[in-house]
């Protein structure tokens, strides 16, 4: 006889006495009580799977990072009885960057035969933004079958074409999307202006501005588009309308930041005093595979350099994501709202890296599928240099640097979601560039062999050679095929995104010149950075 239902998954008389005393717990406030009672009920019935999920669930409500992880990643194996409670466990999952278990259970969860579109549209949205593409797909297809027609499944179908370089099929779906009223409305044309097309740039510039005229003052949906207003006058060549509109949307998104300039200033200071030889006891090299970690400012040109390398039948394409952040959350044992945080950087000496090690190693070597080279190409890891090399000897790094005034104008340009909270105001912006430069500076000498500075000019003006010499850094032979960027096949969701696949462009640089006037402040601030690094 079942007494209570869980994520569609009915517990019998035996578990839920206890299931309830452990809830009543947490409801009081007792998490230790409640994890107790938790532990019991799976000592007793180890596999049952909801109690696996809300203990991991009880112990990072209490700081339990590394044991909250470890639980959570026995879900990985677990029986999943429902797709609403497989739901429950990748969100949960993705919590701690495990991908792989996120992998094993989407690919486990009985969702061929759900007739629960909305459902099937929420596991898949989970699975998009950790690069899951193949897996979130049939999920996607089939909630379309079933709801052809609910706008924001297409929006997210169309996002799925975009990122892997079907742009007709894209715009398709955006546009049918856009076309039905919803909060939904705001992102489709957002993500219709990165791939602007010439003959119908005035009537997505009517259809985005009615839709700004119809959205609160200063809301999420304003920002976006206001960027998407920038983008289409900007592809237009109408520069004084894009720069009132791109500087509308940065006043939204700077009123509702939270990046803490002084705070900010005081992590680089801390990075750049921290000799790394102390961090961690020696840890053995991986020879399976070899991670290659491409960083620098957002909008330096990274996604052409791991498009290019993406190419190579010894590499494996990681994307961008955040499991070198997790862990180091893993390492140091708590969570942490950014990439990395003063706490760590000041105890750095204290903590054994061992425990991030295997935990990315792990990762790699389930990306790569027995190829030599993964490359991981989250921009910001550039603040974690320092724990990655000391962390995984094998590990190398990839700085690509580009100049100050075309990198950060097209910081300033860019919508980000959940990243560079500090590219919406030109003096911040310019600070954290400033930073940056000088804290790649400190690991470069600390670390001058395990660290390639690659200059996105030269790169694009010449790329032959330069491939050349980065392959060779990189422990791999060159493939003239390899600087076909445009090439079909794969997948592009980084900040770049409309024109990764646009080939090699030669002439990227310099897109500022035209509101040379307005950007007067960041201009001054970044004068004496301009030249050679």
């Amino acid at each position: 006889m079942s007494v209570i239902d869980i994520h569609g998954h009915p517990l019998d008389a035996s578990l839920g006495p206890r299931w309830q005393r452990s809830v009543a717990l947490a409801q009081q406030g007792d998490l230790a009580g409640a994890s107790g009672e938790m532990e019991a009920l799976l000592s007793a019935h180890p596999g049952f799977a909801p109690g696996i999920l809300q203990l991991a669930q009880f112990r990072l409500a209490r700081g339990h990072y590394r044991q909250a992880m470890e639980t959570a990643a026995a879900l990985m194996d677990a029986p999943l009885p429902t797709l609403e409670f497989a739901w429950h466990a990748v969100r949960l999952l993705r919590r701690f960057e495990l991908h792989e278990a996120v992998a094993r259970v989407a690919g486990r969860a009985p969702w061929p035969h759900s007739s629960d579109a909305r459902l099937l549209h929420a596991v898949a949205s989970e699975l998009v933004p950790i690069g899951l593409y193949d897996l979130a797909r049939p999920l996607l297809e089939r909630a379309g079958r079933l709801a052809p027609r609910v706008a924001p499944l297409q929006v997210t179908r169309g996002t799925l074409d975009f990122v892997s370089g079907d742009l007709e099929a894209s715009r398709q779906r955006l546009r049918a999307a856009a076309s039905v009223p919803g909060p939904h409305v705001a992102h489709a044309l957002w993500l219709l202006s990165m791939q602007p097309e010439d003959d119908r740039i005035d009537s997505d510039l009517e259809a985005t501005a009615a839709a700004l005229r119809s959205v609160p003052d200063g809301s999420g949906d304003a920002a976006y588009l206001a960027f998407a207003m920038h983008n289409l006058h900007h592809a237009a060549g109408q520069y004084e309308a894009a720069w009132q509109a791109l500087a509308q949307g940065c006043a939204i998104k700077q009123r509702t930041s939270d990046h803490d300039p002084v705070a900010q200033a005081r992590l680089f200071d801390a990075l750049g005093s921290m000799h790394v030889s102390g961090v961690a006891t020696p840890v053995p090299v991986d020879a399976s595979v070899r991670p290659v970690f491409i960083v620098g400012m957002y909008r330096s040109g990274t996604s052409v350099l791991e498009r290019v390398l993406s190419g190579h039948p010894d590499v494996a394409d990681g994307g961008e994501s955040q499991v070198m952040p997790a862990a180091l959350r893993l390492a140091f044992d708590r969570p942490a709202r950014s990439t990395v945080d003063l706490s760590m950087v000041v105890e750095a000496d204290r903590v054994d890296l061992a425990p991030a090690a295997s935990f990315f190693r792990r990762h790699a070597r389930w990306k790569a599928g027995g190829r030599a080279v993964f490359t991981e190409k989250l921009p910001e890891n550039f603040l974690l240099a320092g724990f990655i090399l000391a962390a995984m000897p094998e590990a190398r790094i990839l700085h690509m640097q580009r100049d100050p005034m075309d990198t950060c104008f097209s910081n300033l340009r860019t919508f980000f979601s959940g990243a560079a909270p500090y590219s919406y105001d030109q003096a911040t912006l310019a600070d954290y560039y400033s930073g940056y430069r000088r804290l790649m500076d400190h690991w470069r000498a600390l670390y001058p062999e395990r660290i390639l500075d690659v200059d996105y000019q030269r790169f694009v003006d010449d790329p032959g050679p330069e491939t050349e010499r980065v392959l060779a850094f990189c422990g791999l032979d060159y493939r003239p095929h390899l600087l076909d960027v445009g090439r079909q096949g794969g997948y592009s969701a980084t900040a770049s995104i409309g024109s990764v696949r646009a080939g090699i462009q030669r002439n990227r640089g310099g897109a500022w010149r035209p509101y040379a006037a307005h950007l007067a402040p960041l201009r001054e601030a970044l004068g004496h950075l301009s030249g050679p690094w």
